[in-house]
C-alpha cells in the first residue's frame, strides 16, 4: 500500500518555503490581500483552516510540520492515499490534489477509469472507496501514464505564466512498481 511518509519528501522538494508572487492566485486571501503561500499552503486554503483571512504573518508562521499535517489530512487522506496499492500512482494523484484541488484530479482519474478501463463508476470528482478500488484494479503503469498525460492537458488548458513550472513539476514524477522517495525500486 502507498504510504504518506514516502510521498511527503517528494512534495516538500516541490513545494518550497514562503513566496508571495503577484501573479499567483494562491497568494491572495478572500479580501484580495496578497499574503503569500508557505510550503505550498495557499492563502485561501489556509483561510478555510483558520476561519478568517490570513495575514502575511499567519502565512509566514506555517511550519514545515504544520504543512505536513495539513497535507496528510486534507489532501492525502482525501484522495484515499493509504488505500492505493501503488506508491507512484498515489504520489501522482496526491500531488495534483495539492496543486489543483481534489475535484480536478478526481475527475481526471474517474474519466480515465470509466473511458479507458471501462469501470462503472460515477464521475463526481470525489476519490472515495469505490474509486480507490477501481484504481487498484487496473494496470498501474498504464493508469499512471494516462493520469500524467491528462494532467499535462489540464495544465495546458490553464496556460499562463506558471505553465512551465507545472510541466516541470509533472515531469519529476516517474513510475515504479514499488516507488521509494529517492525513486529507487524496493
Amino acid at each position: 500500500m502507498a504510504n504518506f511518509k514516502l510521498f511527503i519528501p517528494i512534495l516538500q522538494k516541490i513545494e518550497g518555503g514562503y513566496q508571495n508572487l503577484s501573479g499567483d492566485n494562491g497568494n491572495y486571501n478572500s479580501l484580495g490581500q496578497r499574503v503569500g503561500t508557505n510550503h505550498g499552503i495557499s492563502a485561501r486554503f489556509y483561510e478555510d483552516i483558520i476561519g478568517r483571512p490570513p495575514t502575511v504573518a499567519d502565512m509566514k508562521a506555517i511550519t514545515k510540520s504544520k504543512a505536513e499535517a495539513l497535507y496528510k489530512k486534507y489532501f492525502w487522506d482525501d484522495v484515499q492515499g493509504d488505500s492505493l496499492t501503488n506508491q507512484s500512482v498515489a504520489n501522482l494523484i496526491a500531488d495534483h490534489a495539492v496543486n489543483s484541488g481534489e475535484s480536478p484530479i478526481g475527475t481526471i482519474v474517474q474519466r480515465i477509469l470509466k473511458n479507458d478501463f471501462n469501470k462503472n463508476i460515477v464521475v463526481d470528482g470525489d476519490i472515495g472507496p469505490v474509486t480507490a478500488r477501481a484504481i487498484n484494479s487496473v494496470n498501474q503503469q498504464s493508469l499512471f501514464t494516462k493520469i500524467k498525460t491528462a494532467r499535462a492537458s489540464y495544465y495546458y488548458s490553464l496556460g499562463g505564466e506558471f505553465l512551465g513550472g507545472w510541466l516541470n513539476r509533472l515531469k519529476s514524477f516517474s513510475f515504479s512498481k514499488n516507488a521509494l522517495p529517492s525513486g529507487q525500486v524496493a
